[in-house]
C-alpha cells in the first residue's frame, strides 16, 4: 500500500487507536511512574501526566532499572507488539521480522549482549522464551491493554520469579480497569495489508471498590517481502479489580491464538547482494526443491491460555501477598520437507505405502526418502549420470526422472503442549527501631510444567498444486513427555538509617526435570538443576543533593538446564551445571521536575556456559564411542559496559531525550584452542548479535490538539557468527509520528484521536538480530493510521 493511501483507508474504519510511535527513551528517574489508569489513549495519558513534569521511569534500588511510561506506550501503534515498546531503553536491542512482531522466529530480544533474560506478567512467569516451550510476551498482552514493563537490565529484584534471567528481567504489567464506565471502539490500518479491530468494556466500578474490563481484538498483516506471508491474532483479555476490608483482589485471564508465517535469515553476503529478500520464496512453482521455501508454509501456530488469581493483604507493618497461576499452551510448528520418509520396507517395485495412505508407522527409523514416484507408486529410479539442473540437485530435479514420475512432497508439523500451574507467596515486615527501618521480606515460588512434543508427518496431496496436505499422517516420529517441578526461596533485609539503604538478600532455585520418550523403550532421563544459595546485595545513598541518588549492587543469576539437554545419556547430564552469571553494578540517578538523568557502569561474568563439543575433543570421559558430541560446561560471557540517558522537558510542551549505552560483551574461551574452534568461538570477540555502541535521540511536542514527534536509533555494527567474521553493519532507523486529539477540535468528536505513525521514514535497509552466522532482514519504512472512539 502506498503509504498517501493511508488517510484514505483509515477512514474507512468506525474505530481506531490513539497509539503511534515516536520510539523515545523518556528514562532515568528514580520513583515509580505516576499511576495511569489506561494507557491506551493519549487524552488519558496526557492528563494523568502534567504538562511541567517528565515522566519517571525507575525505582530507588540498589540495581539499575528503567520503566517504559504512558507516554511511550501512547506513540506505539496499535498494530505493534509489546516487545517493541522496550527498544528505545538503555543496554536493550530488540529485533523483529516486521513492524507488526508477526513472526515469533524472528524476534529476537538481548540486553547487555544476553538473550538469556527472564520474562513476567505481571510479575509471574511466562514459562520462558523458547520456541517450543512457554511464550514470549506478546501472547499474554495485548499492546492496547499494556500499562507499562519494568526493566531490569542486569540485576532484578530478588523477588522475581524467573530461572533464566542471566542477563536482565522484563516485567510486562497490564493495564487495570478505569474506575467509570467506557466503551472504547477501536481501528487501524497500514502499509502490508495491516489491519486492527479493538473493543474494550470498562465496567466501572459494578460493586463497592470493584472493577473490571473486557478486551477483545482481531489483527492480521503479510509479511513485507512477497506478500505469501499471511499472519492472523485473535486476542482476548479480562481484569478484575476488588478491596474487601484490608485485602487486594485482582482477577485476570487472557487467550491469544496466532497463526504467523515465518521470516528467512540471511548471510552477510546475500543481504549485500540483495538486501530486499530473504531465503523464502512467495511463488508456489510445484518443484519441492524450490516450494520447501515457501513463505506460507513454514508456520507457527500458537493457542495461549493464561490466568491468575492475587489477593493482596495490608496488615500494617505486615503485608502478605499469594497468588496462584495456569496457563496453557497448544502450538505446532510446520516445514515442509522435498521428499517422503521411507518408513516401510514396501518391496522393490510395489507403491510405497508412505504415498499410498492409508495407515501411520508409529515410532522407528527412516530407511531413506522418496523424491519421486511412478504411476503405480513406486519409487521412481533416478536416471543414471545426470547431474540435475542449475541450482537443482539431481535427485530433486525431474530431469533426472522419467517424464512421467512424479514429485513427491512431506508437510511436517511438531506439536507442542504445554501445562503450567503454581502459586507464589510474599511476605514484608517493616519496623522502625528507633533511628533504623528494618523491612524484612521472604518469599516461595512453586511450579510444575508438563509438556509433550510430537512430530508427525503428512503427504502433500498433489506437489504441483499447492500445500494442501493429508489430514492423517504417514509417520509419527517421535512423542517425548517432560515434566519439571521448580520450588524457589528468597529472604532479604534491608536497612535504612538517615540517607542510606543497605539490604542484603539470598535466593535459591530446586529443579528437578524428567524426559521420557514414549515411542520406543529407553530409560527415562533425570536432572536435579539446583542452584548453591545465590546472593545479592547493595546499597543506596540520598546524597545531600536534592533529587540525586547513588546507588551500587552485586547479584549471582541463575539459569536452569533446558529440555533439550535431557535428550542426552543419563552420565552427560550428571556432569553438566546449570549456567551462572555474577552481576555488579554502580552508578548514580537524578530526578527533578523538568530535567531526569541517569548514568550506570556493570560488570557481568557469565559462567558455566553449556555447550556441545566433538567427543574426540573431551579426555576423562568414556561415552563407548556412542555420540558424536557430548555436553560441557566451559567458557561464558563477560560483559561490561556503561549506560546514559538524559530527559528534558520545555514549558512550551517539547520533550527532548536520549540515551547512549556501550556494552563490551566477549567470549570467554574453554581454555583449550581445540575446543574453542569446534565450539566455534573466537575469545575474546565481542558476542553475536550484540553492538558495541547503541543510542537514540528523540523530541516529542504535544500543544494543544496537535501532538508529533521523531526519534533516532542507532545501532553498531554486530558480528552475526560467533568467531567475529561475519559483520552486519551498524544503521540508524528514524521514526515519527503526528497525530491530532478530535475532542479538543469539537465538544462532537469527544473521545477521539487520529494518529499516523511511521517506523523508518528513510527506508533504510539493514540487517537486525541474528547468529550463527546469518541474520534477519530489518524492518522497512511501515506507515500505519489509527481512529478511536470512546463512549
Amino acid at each position: 500500500m502506498k503509504t498517501w493511501m493511508i488517510g484514505t483507508a483509515i477512514l474507512a474504519i468506525a474505530a481506531g487507536t490513539t497509539h503511534a510511535h515516536a520510539a523515545e527513551a523518556d528514562v532515568t528517574a528514580d520513583a515509580a511512574a505516576p499511576e495511569s489508569a489506561d494507557t491506551a489513549a493519549g487524552t488519558e495519558a496526557s492528563e494523568n501526566v502534567g504538562s511541567e513534569d517528565i515522566v519517571v521511569t525507575g525505582t530507588a534500588t540498589h540495581f539499575a532499572n528503567t520503566r517504559v511510561t504512558p507516554e511511550m506506550i501512547e506513540r506505539q501503534s496499535a498494530l505493534t507488539s509489546v516487545n517493541d515498546v522496550i527498544n528505545e531503553l538503555p543496554g536493550v536491542f530488540v529485533s523483529e521480522g516486521d513492524a507488526f512482531g508477526s513472526s515469533d522466529w524472528a524476534t529476537q530480544i538481548s540486553i547487555r549482549g544476553f538473550t538469556q533474560i527472564g520474562t513476567t506478567i505481571d510479575g509471574l512467569p511466562n514459562g520462558g522464551s523458547g520456541y517450543g516451550g512457554g511464550s514470549k510476551a506478546n501472547r499474554y498482552i495485548d499492546v492496547l491493554d499494556l500499562k507499562t514493563v519494568e526493566v531490569s537490565q542486569g540485576t532484578a529484584d530478588i523477588s522475581s520469579r524467573s530461572n533464566e534471567a542471566l542477563g536482565g528481567t522484563l516485567n510486562y504489567v497490564t493495564s487495570d480497569p478505569q474506575d467509570e464506565f467506557r466503551v472504547r471502539l477501536s481501528g487501524a490500518a497500514g502499509d502490508y495489508g495491516a489491519q486492527k479491530y479493538y473493543a474494550r468494556v470498562d465496567t466501572g466500578e459494578i460493586a463497592p471498590d470493584t472493577r473490571a474490563y473486557i478486551s477483545a481484538s482481531h489483527s492480521k498483516a503479510h509479511d513485507w517481502i512477497g506478500g505469501a506471508g499471511k499472519t492472523t491474532r485473535d486476542h482476548l483479555s479480562a481484569k478484575i479489580n476488588s478491596k474487601i476490608s484490608n485485602i487486594d483482589l485482582t482477577g485476570f485471564l487472557s487467550y491469544d491464538d496466532a497463526d504467523e508465517s515465518e521470516f528467512g535469515s540471511v548471510s552477510v553476503d546475500m543481504f549485500k547482494a540483495d538486501p530486499d529478500h530473504d531465503v523464502y520464496t512467495d511463488t508456489w512453482t510445484g518443484l519441492p526443491y524450490i516450494d520447501q521455501n515457501y513463505r506460507s508454509g513454514s508456520r507457527a501456530l500458537r493457542k495461549n491460555l493464561f490466568g491468575y488469581l492475587r489477593g493482596k493483604a495490608d496488615l500494617g507493618e505486615v503485608k502478605l501477598s499469594l497468588t496462584g497461576y495456569y496457563h496453557r499452551m497448544r502450538g505446532r510448528g510446520d516445514w515442509m520437507p522435498p521428499y517422503l520418509v521411507n518408513v516401510t520396507a514396501d518391496g522393490a517395485g510395489n507403491p510405497e505405502s508412505e504415498y499410498t495412505g492409508g495407515s501411520t508407522v508409529i515410532g522407528g527409523s527412516q530407511l531413506g526418502q522418496i523424491y519421486y514416484v511412478t504411476p503405480t507408486g513406486a519409487a521412481a529410479t533416478m536416471i543414471a549420470g545426470c547431474t540435475g539442473t542449475a541450482g537443482v540437485p539431481a535427485a530433486y530435479s525431474p530431469t533426472c526422472y522419467a517424464d512421467d514420475a512424479t514429485a513427491v512432497m512431506s508437510y511436517r508439523h511438531t506439536h507442542y503442549k504445554n501445562d503450567r500451574f503454581g502459586f507464589t507467596a510474599d511476605a514484608d515486615w517493616t519496623h522502625d527501631f528507633g533511628p533504623v527501618t528494618n523491612t524484612l521480606r521472604a518469599g516461595l515460588w512453586y511450579e510444575n510444567i508438563t509438556a509433550n512434543q510430537v512430530r508427525d508427518w503428512h503427504k502433500i496431496k498433489n506437489p504441483l498444486l499447492g500445500t494442501a496436505y493429508d489430514s492423517n499422517p504417514y509417520w509419527v516420529q517421535f512423542s517425548v513427555d517432560y515434566n519439571t517441578n521448580e520450588l524457589v526461596y528468597y529472604a532479604q533485609d534491608s536497612i535504612q538509617y538517615g540517607k542510606l539503604t543497605a539490604a542484603f538478600g539470598m535466593k535459591q532455585y530446586f529443579i528437578d526435570q524428567k524426559r521420557q520418550e514414549r515411542l520406543v523403550v529407553e530409560p527415562r532421563t533425570r536432572s536435579n538443576s539446583h542452584s548453591d544459595p545465590l546472593i545479592s546485595a547493595g546499597l543506596t545513598w540520598a546524597t545531600p543533593v536534592d533529587g540525586l541518588e547513588l546507588f551500587a549492587g552485586y547479584a549471582q543469576n541463575f539459569s536452569s538446564i533446558g529440555n533439550g539437554l535431557l535428550g542426552e545419556a543419563q552420565e552427560v547430564i550428571d556432569r553438566v551445571k546449570p549456567e551462572t552469571a555474577d552481576s555488579i553494578e554502580i552508578g548514580a540517578r537524578y530526578s527533578s521536575p523538568r530535567l531526569q538523568a541517569s548514568l550506570t557502569a556493570y560488570d557481568i561474568k557469565f559462567n558455566n556456559h553449556i555447550v556441545s563439543i566433538s567427543s574426540n575433543l573431551v579426555t576423562g570421559i568414556d561415552y563407548l564411542e556412542e555420540q558424536e558430541s557430548v555436553y560441557l560446561n566451559v567458557g561464558g560471557i563477560r560483559s561490561k559496559g556503561v549506560e546514559a540517558a538524559l530527559a528534558y522537558r520545555f514549558p512550551m510542551g517539547l520533550t527532548l531525550s536520549g540515551s547512549y549505552s556501550y556494552n563490551h560483551a566477549v567470549y570467554i574461551g574453554t581454555g583449550n584452542a581445540e575446543q574453542d574452534e569446534d565450539v566455534g568461538i573466537t575469545p575474546g570477540v565481542q558476542v553475536s548479535g550484540s553492538p558495541r555502541h547503541m543510542w537514540v535521540m528523540s523530541a516529542d511536542y504535544r500543544r494543544s490538539a496537535f501532538k508529533a514527534g521523531v526519534s533516532a536509533k542507532f545501532v553498531g555494527d554486530r558480528f552475526v557468527d560467533d568467531n567475529g567474521g561475519d559483520v552486519a553493519p551498524g544503521y540508524t532507523v528514524i521514526n515519527g509520528y503526528i497525530g491530532m486529539d478530535l475532542d479538543r477540535i469539537s465538544d462532537q468528536l469527544s473521545g477521539a484521536s487520529l494518529t499516523i505513525q511511521a517506523t523508518n521514514l528513510a527506508d533504510k535497509r539493514y540487517l537486525g538480530g541474528g547468529a550463527g552466522g546469518t541474520a534477519f532482514l530489518g524492518t522497512p519504512r511501515t506507515v500505519t493510521a489509527a481512529l478511536t472512539f470512546d463512549f
